[in-house]
């Protein structure tokens, strides 16, 4: 049995999250159409959030998103049931961003046929927001290493007072 369809609110929220990208505000995008999918579980519009934030994770001037990001969306979408109008485009899209990725992963991917998922079967909506909240976790993370690192470096470089 396919996915519910997501009634009139689906539309309106995939084109506020297009104009959002097209404003180059790709995390606020992304999580109109993430909030979408937890707002409406098993509908088409949470299926199809799992495409569109794919093809933005994919965007070069997205700073948030990634090719990893990109293959992890593109197979929850295509694990899920019913038909999917997007199904050859999000192959083909994972297919790169796996070519994006690191040689080693690239050629484990490699091995696989088409639209054989190649992370942990059973990949949700909760599972993609859980990786996503580590994402952000590790980028603020690294945000506060950087900044110590430029404060450390100010402290070094700036004039010492003779004794």
């Amino acid at each position: 049995m396919g996915p519910a369809t997501s009634g009139g609110d689906w539309p309106r929220t995939l084109a506020q999250a297009e104009a959002a990208a097209s404003e180059r505000r790709y995390a606020d995008a992304d999580r109109m159409l993430a909030d979408f999918a937890v707002r409406n579980p098993g509908t088409t519009g949470a299926v199809e959030s799992a495409y569109w934030r794919g093809v933005l994770a994919l965007e070069p001037a997205n700073q948030d998103g990634s090719p990893q990001v990109a293959v992890a969306l593109f197979e929850a979408y295509g694990k899920a049931p019913g038909p999917l109008p997007h199904r050859l485009e999000a192959d083909i899209l994972r297919h790169i961003a796996l070519k994006l990725q690191s040689p080693t992963t690239v050629a484990s991917a490699a091995t696989q046929p088409a639209g054989t998922p190649s992370t942990t079967p059973g990949a949700s909506a909760a599972d993609l927001k859980a990786k996503d909240t580590e994402i952000q976790r590790l980028k603020d993370e690294l945000a506060k290493a950087n900044d110590e690192l430029e404060r450390i470096k100010r402290r070094l470089t700036a004039p010492t007072k003779p004794l």
